[in-house]
């Protein structure tokens, strides 16, 4: 299966579906690690790594035996390639393997990096005013190794565009083989780093100077080279560094099924939007379940002011509890809805019923403001929540006289997050990618990041990471609770919404 060339938003429909019923996925280290939050929990994920810090690398034949035995052993695997498995990624090497041993597969397609990489560098492949085919080329010297020497003389003289795949060690000498075989010096030549994602870096040049620019440009793999005429369009159509966030890469650290609208703005504001989720909703316990129901009994509502929801998780939490005891909407009759954000009362209307009362401020404090101001404080309130929160609006509302029954609608731990996607936030010097920006929405998603990330490098080196990097807050109880950990925050967002936060981190790095 083809991953694509690390842009998440670039796996396929077809992908996603089969990484979501995966028993075992194999995955190279080109393949985005967050492409596998798509797995289910228990999936055993296996990674071909790259790297001094990631471990022992699979070796091929290890991957082929791994294959056959997980397969035979009736599990659902998925080999995970970056781009294509076809196109320079022995896919068909690896079927050869299966069908010997009498497995079934099947191949699915992944947007590959020749052409994904020069397109999302401005350059296009073909063009009719310039070049009517092009060809896809490896530049590794494993090939010709194996016998099948890339005919240069005949790729020198075509008139076509050349994509050369795995050359960035061998640039400068793949640029001479083509001028000595009758390819002009002078032809436009660009390296394409990290296509599609935030921290994509291009280099421009020509076949006489393009391996000094590399050099110059420190150009590290992955990375794919074009040459021929149509580079030059680049620089009336490259698109993907003028956006305000390119060049950014930060760290989201919400659940992995709540994280894909601020990825998605992120990514939209062109930054590399990296999916580090630090918190899992859980089912409820048994007894905690049974106590959410009782409380929806039609005489427990009976003499209640109304429910308070605070947030999207808790308002599926009450509509699932009603549906369990076959009852809708309707059971709230005369009652009121509150609901604490925009985001909450949004999954409350979706789920069919409007929310009554929504605090200015999306936080207990504005709630508590409300509700004293329209004289409901003293009142008897249901509350459905997360196994984790503040004391503060239970006190307030007994301290007016009223009372608040407390019901966990659901718990938060922290998952698993894969060893690669940890290893990628190591400094680049320390042979990570590292990250400049890093958005928490509470304090304990923070919590268990230093717990996570203590676990992999040591609680020093994990702060040393976040010292380098900027803290986004998503409101001031957030910012609170990240000062008690001791962590600096270097933004609070104004909203407490997907676009508050993308705003927030915009100011941190204005564009020049």
């Amino acid at each position: 299966m083809g991953a694509g060339p690390w842009d998440p938003e670039l796996l396929t429909l077809a992908g996603r579906d089969r990484l979501a019923r995966a028993d075992v996925v194999i995955a190279d280290y080109l393949a985005n690690p967050a492409l596998l939050m798509h797995c289910r929990p228990d999936t055993l994920i296996l990674q071909r790594v790259r790297g001094k810090h990631s471990g022992p690398r699979l070796a091929q034949d290890e991957v082929n035996r791994l294959l056959v035995e997980h397969a035979q052993a009736g599990k659902r695997v998925v080999r995970l390639k970056g781009g294509d498995p076809m196109m320079f990624g022995r896919g068909a090497e690896e079927a050869k393997v299966l069908r010997a041993a009498g497995v079934d597969y099947e191949f699915v397609p992944g947007v590959s990096s020749p052409i994904a990489a020069p397109e999302a560098a401005g350059i296009p492949i073909t063009h009719r005013s310039h070049t009517p085919s092009v060809s896809f080329v490896s530049g590794y010297e494993a090939y010709e190794k194996a016998g099948l020497a890339v005919a240069w003389k005949h790729l020198a003289n075509s008139a076509g565009t050349l994509v050369l795949m795995m050359s960035v060690k061998n640039a400068r000498t793949n640029a001479a083989k083509l001028v000595d075989a009758g390819r002009e010096p002078s032809t436009p030549a660009a390296v394409v780093r990290w296509g599609t994602r935030g921290i994509q870096q291009t280099v421009v040049g020509t076949l006489a100077d393009i391996a000094d620019r590399m050099d110059a440009a420190q150009i590290r793999p992955p990375a794919v080279m074009v040459v021929g005429d149509v580079v030059s369009l680049r620089e009336q159509l490259a698109w993907l560094e003028r956006r305000p966030l390119f060049g950014r890469r930060v760290v989201v650290t919400r659940a992995a099924r709540q994280s894909g609208g601020l990825l998605h703005a992120l990514a939209g504001a062109g930054a590399d939007a990296v999916a580090f989720p630090c918190l899992e909703v859980a089912a409820p316990e048994p007894a905690e379940r049974e106590a959410l129901d009782a409380a929806l009994a039609p005489d427990r509502l009976a003499g209640l002011e109304g429910v308070i929801v605070s947030s999207p998780n808790g308002a599926d939490a009450l509509f699932d509890a009603l549906a369990r005891l076959n009852l809708d909407a309707r059971a709230f009759a005369g009652k009121l809805l509150a609901a604490i954000g925009t985001g909450t009362a949004a999954r409350c209307q979706a789920k069919g019923l409007r929310p009554d009362l929504i605090p200015a401020k999306a936080r207990s404090e504005g709630l508590i403001e409300l509700l004293r101001a329209r004289g409901l404080l003293g009142g008897r309130w249901l509350h459905v929540r997360a196994d984790q929160g503040r004391k503060l609006l239970a006190e307030a509302i007994s301290e007016a006289g009223g009372s608040i029954e407390l019901v966990i609608g659901y718990r938060t731990v922290r998952p698993e997050v894969p060893g690669l996607l940890l290893d990628s936030l190591r400094p680049v010097a320390d042979g990570g990618e590292g990250y400049d920006a890093i958005c928490f929405a509470s304090g304990r998603t923070a919590r268990h990041f230093l717990e996570t990330t203590g676990e992999r490098f040591g609680a020093d080196a994990a702060r040393g990471f976040l010292e380098q990097a900027k803290i986004v807050a998503i409101g001031p109880v957030t910012a609170d609770a990240l000062a008690a950990l001791d962590l600096r925050v270097d933004a609070v967002a104004d909203t407490p919404s997907d676009a508050g936060m993308v705003e927030a981190v915009k100011g941190l790095f204005p564009k020049a």
